[in-house]
């Protein structure tokens, strides 16, 4: 059985979207660890979360980076996961981690990369007048929203359109590219040579 982990900053809304993918798979799956770093988190606000254990792990609790990421990896460790997703997961893995996890560790990013990487991916869209935005799913490297390309998902930038709307657009785009990434890898279509995703059948089947 797979176990998958999904970590997130925010609201975790993108777990809808890793929920479904695990009971769609067709190999046998489990959400085994959720985690967040946001102490204000309340998971009884999101039906979303109900009946799921919610683990905090707030950086600012630690001393150092190294020690907010050995208890991030305890945890992953005694899973032993198979599978770690970043839904909104706003801090940077360092060299260590990735040697550990980055080839089962999926980031989702507000933006076609490799243009926008970093923050306020959505404004800068706008801002520079860009008619095709979208979400990239990748795997994480040693470079900041630099990984290996997964799946990636366009949304049209309409006249007019704000920058929440277009951050609602794109949440609606990363939930798509998430189910069928996490579907797929569950099912062993996707897998990481080196520095290249590889897809034994479509990633859309």
């Amino acid at each position: 059985m797979k176990k998958v982990a999904f970590l997130f900053s925010g609201r975790g809304t993108l777990i809808t979207a890793v929920q479904d993918a695990v009971a769609d798979a067709c190999e046998p799956a489990q959400l085994s660890l959720v985690l967040t770093n946001n102490r204000d988190f309340e998971a009884g606000k999101n039906p979303a979360f109900s009946g799921i254990s919610v683990i905090k792990v707030n950086h600012q609790d630690y001393e150092d980076r190294d020690s907010f990421e050995k208890k991030i990896a305890t945890y992953l460790n005694e899973i032993n996961v198979d599978l770690v997703i970043l839904g909104g997961f706003r801090r940077i893995f360092s060299s260590s981690f990735v040697h550990l996890f980055g080839h089962k560790t999926m980031n989702t990013h507000p933006s076609i990369l490799p243009a926008f990487p970093g923050d306020k991916a959505q404004l800068r869209a706008i801002t520079q007048g860009v008619k095709i935005s979208g979400a990239t799913l990748h795997f994480i490297n040693d470079e900041v929203d630099a990984g290996p390309i997964i799946d990636q998902e366009p949304v049209r930038i309409a006249n007019g359109m704000t920058e929440n709307a277009l951050k609602e657009a794109i949440l609606l785009a990363e939930k798509k590219m998430i189910y069928r990434a996490v579907r797929a890898f569950i099912e062993g279509r996707i897998t990481l040579d080196g520095d290249k995703v590889i897809y034994e059948e479509d990633i859309y089947v």
